[in-house]
């Protein structure tokens, strides 16, 4: 087996079932590829979604059932420890194929690398390729300066042996920030991240979480967090701490004044934005680091 395609459902069934589509088009040979789906979901829907598309028959697919929704990083992790592939291909459930033989040259060129990580163009709606970043949470770089620091979690294919290496996803994010994680661990032990211009594969974005909240940003914010306790020294994480609690304070009574005067929908997206960051500084300096790990 060459690839092991992981993926994670949280109410997503519809976007896997077109995605599983798409792949029935690659070039590459099913025996060549299994795809293996954590269901984060206590349910039976996807089971039924590709049971009416007689997609269990047509391709090469594990459902993986977790008791609990355990979260991004955990449920890959899960669904890795049944991968037979030596190349890992995480991918959300909201991707689709644009090139019928996307499969066949990412193989291609995995074959031919030395890699700790490799992705490809990631399109959006705005057709722009948002699949690299040159800076972690909170511009940082760590000394990488001017260079592709970390790619989306969206695709990302990993040798099998890289990726049990580095124990895969750190299983204390929930969702967020796990893959700039994965990627900052992979390149402190020396591997390339490399990037494939030439391939594209479209994303949709957000098909688990849509709506864009005080939840959402609560969640996100926190991972931040995580992220800057586990990389930064304590000094630069308690800096970091104090100026946003006074930026995010200054924020939160800046956008409710605006929102009471200017009740737009853009407003009451800021308020809550901010609302969630000061509420996560003040919780994590009123009892400490702890309550941003995710625990089981």
């Amino acid at each position: 087996m060459k690839i092991s395609i992981l993926m994670v459902n949280y109410n997503t069934e519809q976007f896997i079932s077109n995605f599983l589509q798409d792949l029935l088009n690659q070039t590459l040979t099913i025996d060549n590829y299994e795809i293996i789906i954590t269901n984060n979901v206590q349910n039976n829907i996807l089971k039924d979604v590709l049971d009416d598309l007689n997609l269990s028959q047509k391709l090469n697919i594990v459902i993986i059932q977790s008791e609990q929704n355990i979260g991004f990083g955990r449920a890959m992790n899960l669904a890795s420890e049944h991968a037979q592939g030596q190349h890992i291909l995480i991918a959300n459930p909201d991707l689709r194929m644009m090139q019928t033989d996307y499969l066949e040259k990412l193989l291609a060129q995995a074959q031919i690398h030395t890699y700790g990580i490799i992705t490809t163009q990631l399109i959006n709606d705005l057709n722009e390729d948002k699949s690299e970043f040159y800076t972690f949470e909170f511009h940082e770089t760590f000394g990488w300066n001017n260079q592709t620091n970390w790619f989306s979690g969206a695709l990302l294919l990993i040798s099998k042996a890289v990726y049990q290496e580095v124990a895969g996803f750190d299983p204390d994010f929930f969702m967020y920030c796990e893959d700039e994680d994965l990627c900052l661990r992979i390149k402190k032990r020396g591997y390339p991240l490399i990037k494939l211009n030439e391939l594209k594969i479209y994303h949709k974005g957000g098909a688990s979480e849509p709506y864009q909240n005080y939840d959402f940003f609560f969640r996100w914010y926190k991972s931040q967090l995580l992220f800057a306790y586990k990389h930064f020294d304590e000094t630069q994480f308690q800096k970091l701490i104090k100026r946003l609690l006074l930026k995010s304070k200054i924020k939160v009574i800046f956008y409710k004044l605006i929102f009471i005067l200017f009740p737009t929908a853009r407003h009451r997206f800021q308020y809550a934005q901010w609302s969630a960051m000061h509420d996560i500084v003040k919780k994590t300096l009123n009892e400490s680091v702890d309550w941003l790990f995710f625990r089981i």
